[in-house]
């Protein structure tokens, strides 16, 4: 229903009354000879209201004297009576012609680029590839080719098993599926043995080809051997035979670190004075405006960007970008106890968790403040953990 009022509002309509006692042979015979009527309403017993085409109005005339009617027009609307207005008005018409031509261009470009299906850390790589071949926001899809764009991605991005690139009207989804972890390939002919990586105390066991020379329960320091990959026969006369040893060792580990404790600590501390700069945001570009400066020597940025939205959710690729900054001091503090105590221990923990590895699983953590001979304080953070100490070690001789 919306596009017959969009349709008839383009080619213009008049809105019509009219009267006499043959109303109704009048209506009949516009009808039989094809001419659109809509929206008839009676006025009073002898006048009707009623909605024409222009091309319907000029044909109507002689039912109208065939019915004894009379005709008139009471409003004319549509676009063709909205364009007449301004007929004389060169400005109008070079603004509607550059927005015609804007609408057209912008039609013509990539507004949004979705990505289905993936890490952030594949779509990352993803990006990285579109950015390669200039291809973002405010791309032209002429010349564009989906088939290509999904080719390049599964060339240039290892995770991707498959990739599809759909583009409909301004926005171009690429629907991607990741690679299946391929299993780890154990090659049986480079024979090695499981060595203690670090120190620790055995928990659990789990041998799948090799010698066991440790068992649960014992303690365990780095370089020690835990699973030789020389298997020996219980009659010497058979000799050994060297194996790739297989498992898992995991044990009880403990790691830690002393920081020294600083009561002094050098503060961000705003002004409360602000400064925003403005800049005009064309695709990937960004235009400053007059004014815009590093108002402060020292200072916080926050960056927003308002963007114009357009319909179905869709955004411009044009739009404003906001920076403000905040003016700061820095400002030597004193720390109280607690607090010093509290920023230590953090910075401990920092710096422990990069010694971690990944499948390394915390179980306690014990904190210690000590002091020295020369009166210095330190905060020593202990971890205890659990994890995989077992590493390949490779076994010498045939």
């Amino acid at each position: 229903m919306f596009l017959v009022h969009l349709w008839n509002y383009i080619r213009g309509y008049v809105i019509i009354i009219a009267k006499g006692d043959g109303i109704e042979r009048f209506i009949n015979i516009c009808t039989r000879r094809q001419i659109l009527l809509w929206d008839i309403a009676r006025k009073d017993s002898d006048s009707v209201v009623m909605k024409a085409s222009l091309r319907g109005f000029m044909l109507m005339r002689p039912a109208a004297r065939k019915s004894g009617c009379r005709v008139r027009i009471i409003k004319k609307c549509g676009l063709p009576f909205f364009l007449h207005r301004f007929r004389r008005r060169r400005g109008f018409k070079v603004g509607l012609l550059f927005f015609a031509v804007l609408i057209v261009l912008f039609t013509s470009m990539i507004w949004e680029i979705e990505i289905r299906g993936c890490s952030r850390n594949v779509a990352q790589q993803i990006m990285k590839v579109l950015d390669d071949r200039d291809i973002g926001k405010g791309s032209f899809k002429i010349g564009l080719d989906p088939n290509r764009i999904a080719a390049d991605i599964l060339l240039n991005v290892d995770d991707v098993a498959w990739a599809g690139v759909q583009i409909q009207g301004v926005k171009m989804t690429i629907s991607v599926q990741n690679i299946i972890p391929r299993p780890e390939v154990v090659d049986e002919d480079q024979y090695c043995s499981l060595v203690a990586e670090r120190d620790g105390l055995i928990t659990k066991i789990e041998v799948l080809a090799g010698t066991l020379k440790v068992k649960e329960g014992d303690t365990v320091t780095k370089g020690q051997l835990l699973v030789s990959g020389r298997l020996e026969s219980q009659y010497p006369e058979f000799g050994t035979k060297n194996v790739h040893a297989l498992g898992k060792i995991t044990a009880r580990t403990w790691y830690d670190i002393r920081v020294p404790l600083s009561y002094e600590h050098t503060k961000r501390i705003r002004t409360g004075r602000t400064h925003e700069n403005t800049y005009i945001r064309i695709l990937n570009m960004k235009i400053g405006l007059f004014g815009n400066r590093n108002a402060f020597d020292l200072y916080d940025s926050v960056s927003y960007d308002r963007t114009v939205s357009g319909p179905f959710n869709s955004e411009f690729p044009i739009g404003l970008t906001v920076e403000k900054q905040y003016e700061v001091t820095e400002k030597k503090v004193k720390l109280t106890a607690e607090e010093a105590e509290a920023l230590a221990l953090e910075n401990a923990r920092l710096a422990l968790s990069k010694e971690l590895s990944p499948d390394c699983r915390v179980l306690d953590e014990r904190v210690n403040i000590l002091k020295s001979e020369t009166g210095d304080t330190c905060l020593e953070l202990i971890l205890e953990c659990e994890e995989d100490i077992a590493g390949k070690e490779p076994l010498g001789g045939d």
